[in-house]
């Protein structure tokens, strides 16, 4: 089984040459990788590991009993939160970033079609888009090189985390 190493709080200092070869080490796993990793939405808690390499990230956990939050924190300021439920599924995904938008075929795995829109090439990078169907929501916002939104399938967001999740949002 995988391990997620919860790194938070870790400096150069405190971890000495062990992020430059966590660095050198997710570069090679990547270049080597035979196709892209696609933990993401709708997937296995596990993947959340492959997030963290992919991204390059510092991960946080914050467990519920509703849910788990795994927070990944890149190092150019892209903060992706995975959600998953108490069966290991990845069932809502939030993301924000400054600069540049984060890499979404990581982030939704098989739903980036759908976030692409098949025909229209895409959503706009200077707009909100959102994509509402039974299966899937996603909604993202771009203005001022600032990126962020969220994406869930409705039919594995347990009940218990909806309300959780929605009292959380309206503490922000």
């Amino acid at each position: 089984m995988k391990e997620l190493r919860e790194t938070q709080g870790a400096t150069p200092e405190k971890t000495g040459g062990r992020l430059r070869t966590s660095l050198i080490l997710s570069i090679l796993a990547a270049a080597l990788a035979a196709s892209p990793a696609h933990a993401t939405l709708g997937g296995d808690g596990e993947s959340v590991v492959d997030d963290q390499f992919a991204l390059h990230a510092i991960a946080s956990i914050d467990t519920r009993p509703e849910y788990t939050d795994y927070k990944l924190a890149t190092p150019d300021g892209v903060i992706v939160h995975e959600f998953v439920d108490p069966a290991g599924r990845v069932f809502e995904v939030t993301w924000s970033a400054t600069g540049r938008r984060p890499n979404m075929r990581q982030i939704l795995g098989r739903y980036i079609e759908r976030f692409n829109g098949e025909k229209d090439g895409g959503l706009p990078a200077g707009r909100h888009a959102s994509v509402a169907d039974a299966d899937l929501e996603i909604h993202s916002r771009a203005a001022d090189q600032e990126f962020s939104g969220s994406a869930h399938i409705p039919a594995l967001t347990p009940e218990a985390a909806r309300q959780a999740l929605r009292v959380a949002e309206e503490a922000q």
